[in-house]
């Protein structure tokens, strides 16, 4: 009987620590925009010349080849490659896929689990837990209502409106894909900070003047993370393998028991829907 209770803690040991590192790998809109703006810089104009799938997991995806790319844009934290022919080419890399730009060359990675080639030089996708989809669609015949961005601004009333009948934790709203587009854990801890409010509050509670402190506060770190090419943390890397800088300016996520940089209180971490959540209740109300 101990043996089997000392194999069952092991297993939810194992289970914790891995959730630990999920939320640490997770592609967020800094990095998925980072992404965007190389793949635009490099793609533009080229044309497709072929689709490699090496993992049978995505499914089958019609190939692009012979397809121009016109241009590459973010939706969230989803990429659409905007394709000659009325067609997009939808990727979301999920938990743990991201992409590198390289020599075709060169010998294959593991955990590649797909390849496009532009002459002699490929774009992959690297994801190990292989939860990254893509797919060949057309083009909708309109234009696709905007999702709400945080990185070109909130519309506060609107995010009142939203939130005055809900009882959530505002951090909980914040990461709702449904509602904002592209805030996860990090960038969720990181704007709730720096807007003094505390993550675990109920949503409903928060004033006019408030929400546009977290407007604010949104725009400013995801602009600044941005600049940063995103947070490494973990194992994340940009189009060409360099890692992010954020995570030296971070101010919340990751620092419990160090000292607030605002008021010298100390960093506390606590869980909220199975993902640890960073704030200080010092200055945080």
């Amino acid at each position: 009987m101990g043996s089997l209770r000392e194999g069952r803690r092991a297993v939810i040991v194992a289970c914790l620590l891995e959730m630990k590192a999920l939320e640490k790998v997770m592609p967020e809109l800094p990095e998925v925009e980072t992404l965007c703006r190389q793949l635009q810089q490099v793609l533009s104009g080229r044309t497709i010349r072929g689709l490699a799938v090496h993992d049978l997991r995505l499914g089958q995806v019609a190939s692009p080849a012979g397809k121009r790319v016109l241009g590459v844009s973010r939706r969230g934290k989803g990429l659409e490659f905007a394709l000659t022919g009325g067609h997009s080419l939808c990727l979301h890399l999920r938990m743990t896929g991201r992409l590198l730009w390289r020599s075709s060359r060169l010998p294959p990675l593991p955990h590649t689990r797909f390849t496009l080639f532009f002459g002699t030089d490929q774009c992959i996708c690297i994801d190990p837990r292989r939860f990254a989809t893509l797919s060949l669609k057309e083009a909708p015949a309109g234009e696709a209502p905007p999702m709400p961005d945080p990185l070109r601004g909130l519309e506060t009333s609107r995010l009142r409106e939203i939130a005055r009948k809900r009882h959530l934790p505002v951090k909980s709203f914040l990461m709702d894909q449904k509602i904002i587009a592209g805030i996860g854990n990090i960038y969720a801890c990181e704007i709730l900070h720096r807007s003094a409010i505390d993550p675990l509050r109920g949503v409903c509670s928060l004033s006019i003047e408030e929400w546009t402190e977290v407007s604010t506060a949104a725009k400013a770190v995801l602009t600044r993370a941005v600049e940063c090419r995103g947070t490494t943390v973990s194992d994340w890397r940009d189009l060409f393998g360099q890692p992010g800088t954020f995570q030296n300016e971070l101010a919340a996520y990751a620092r419990e028991g160090h000292p607030c940089r605002r008021c010298g209180g100390i960093i506390h971490r606590r869980p909220l829907a199975g993902r640890g959540t960073w704030f200080c209740p010092s200055c945080q109300r």
